[in-house]
C-alpha cells in the first residue's frame, strides 16, 4: 500500500493536535471543523506553510526521490543504448552541417539555396526534436518520447515530399508561412479581448490580409486551405498528412503514427494505455518517470532521422558519403539492439 503523501501527513497532524486540546465529542469536532472550514485552512496554512514550502523545494521530497530512483535505473540499465543513441543525432547533426557547408558554395541559383535552406532547416529541426526525444528517454518519459516522434515523422515526411519536388512547390511550401501567419492572426484577434491580450494593431492586421490576398490570387483559393502547398500533387479532398504520407510510401508508419497521437490527445486510450507502464504495472496511475518503455520511440526516431540523412548523403556519390552511410546503419542497428536487449525484445 502506497505511503501516505508527506503533505497529507502533516494535515493530518495539524488535526490531531488540534483535536487533542477539544474536550467535547468527535462529532461535535467534526461539525466545528466544517463551519469554520475556511479559518481551519487558513491555521492549517499558517502552522504547515514553511515546512511544507522548505519539503517541495528540497532534494528530498517523494517527487525528487522517485525521480533520482528511475534516473539511476535508466542511467545503469540503458547506459550504452543512451550513449549509442547520442552518438547517433550527433552523426545526422554534423550530416546537415556538412551538407549544407559544401552546397550553399557549389549551388549559384536563388532557387537551388532556397530549396536547400528549406531542406536543412527541416533537417536541423528534426535534430533538435531528436535531441528532445533523448532528453526525454533519459528522464523516464517513453510517452513523451513517443509524442515527440509524432512530430519528427512530420518532418520526415514533408521532408522527403519536398525533396523530390520541384521549385515551385518549394516556394509554394515557403509561401503558405503567409497564409498560416494570418491564420493565427485572426485567431489572436478573436481571443484578444477575452484573454485580456495586447491589441494586433490595424495596420498589422491590414498588411497580413494583403499578403493573403496576394498570395491566393497568386496560386489560387485552394492554396488557403489545409496542406494548400500540396495542391500540384494531391487533389481537393485528399490534402492532408495521410495522403502527404501516401505519397512519399510511408503510411506503413501509420499505425506508429496513430498510437503517437494517443499521447498528444486526451481519448481514452492515450489515457488507459501507456508505454511507461509494463503490463504487472497497468493498474497504476502515473504521474510522473519511470524506467521501461523506450524501445518504440528510440527506433522510431532512429528511422525517422536516418530516412533524412540518407537522401542528404545521396546527393553525392563519395566515399565520404558512403561511410557515413555505413555509419547510420550501424549506428541505428545497436540502438535497436541495445534498447531491445534491456526490455526483454532480443
Amino acid at each position: 500500500m502506497q505511503e501516505p503523501y508527506y503533505i497529507e501527513n502533516a494535515i493530518k497532524k495539524f488535526l490531531k493536535e488540534t483535536k487533542s486540546k477539544y474536550d467535547g465529542q468527535e462529532a461535535e469536532f467534526d461539525k466545528i471543523i466544517d463551519e469554520k472550514l475556511i479559518t481551519t485552512i487558513e491555521n492549517i496554512a499558517k502552522s504547515t506553510l514553511e515546512k511544507l514550502y522548505n519539503y517541495c523545494i528540497s532534494d528530498d521530497s517523494d517527487l525528487k526521490n522517485r525521480e533520482k530512483e528511475i534516473y539511476g535505473k535508466i542511467s545503469e540499465n540503458y547506459k550504452i543504448g543512451i550513449r549509442l543513441f547520442e552518438g547517433f543525432i550527433e552523426l545526422n547533426t554534423q550530416i546537415s552541417s556538412m551538407t549544407y557547408g559544401k552546397y550553399f558554395k557549389l549551388f549559384n541559383t536563388f532557387d537551388d539555396h532556397i530549396k536547400l535552406d528549406t531542406l536543412i532547416a527541416i533537417h536541423v529541426r528534426a535534430c533538435q526534436v531528436a535531441n528532445e526525444i533523448l532528453v526525454l528517454v533519459k528522464n523516464g518519459y517513453a510517452d513523451g518520447a513517443h509524442a515527440r516522434w509524432r512530430t519528427l515523422h512530420e518532418l520526415s515526411v514533408t521532408f522527403l515530399y519536398l525533396y523530390n519536388s520541384d521549385y515551385e512547390v518549394i516556394h509554394m511550401y515557403n509561401d503558405y508561412e503567409i497564409i498560416e501567419k494570418y491564420k493565427k492572426a485572426k485567431e489572436y484577434k478573436a481571443c484578444e479581448n477575452s484573454l485580456d491580450l495586447e491589441k494586433l494593431e490595424d495596420d498589422v492586421w491590414e498588411e497580413l490580409s494583403r499578403k493573403r490576398d496576394e498570395i491566393i490570387e497568386q496560386y489560387g483559393k485552394d492554396f488557403s486551405e489545409g496542406y494548400g502547398w500540396t495542391m500540384k500533387d494531391l487533389p481537393k479532398g485528399k490534402r492532408n498528412f495521410r495522403e502527404l504520407e501516401k505519397h512519399v510510401g510511408a503510411e506503413k508508419l501509420r499505425i506508429i503514427y496513430s498510437w503517437a497521437n494517443e499521447s498528444v490527445h486526451a481519448g481514452v486510450s492515450g489515457i488507459k494505455d501507456k508505454l511507461s507502464l509494463r503490463e504487472e504495472e497497468s493498474y497504476h496511475f502515473l504521474t510522473g518517470s519511470n524506467d521501461c518503455g523506450f524501445l518504440d520511440p528510440v527506433q522510431y526516431t532512429s528511422n525517422s532521422l536516418c530516412q533524412m540523412s540518407e537522401v542528404l548523403l545521396g546527393m553525392e556519390d563519395s566515399m565520404l558519403h558512403k561511410i557515413f552511410d555505413e555509419l547510420l546503419s550501424y549506428f541505428q542497428n545497436e540502438i535497436v539492439l541495445e534498447f531491445s536487449k534491456v526490455e526483454g525484445y532480443e
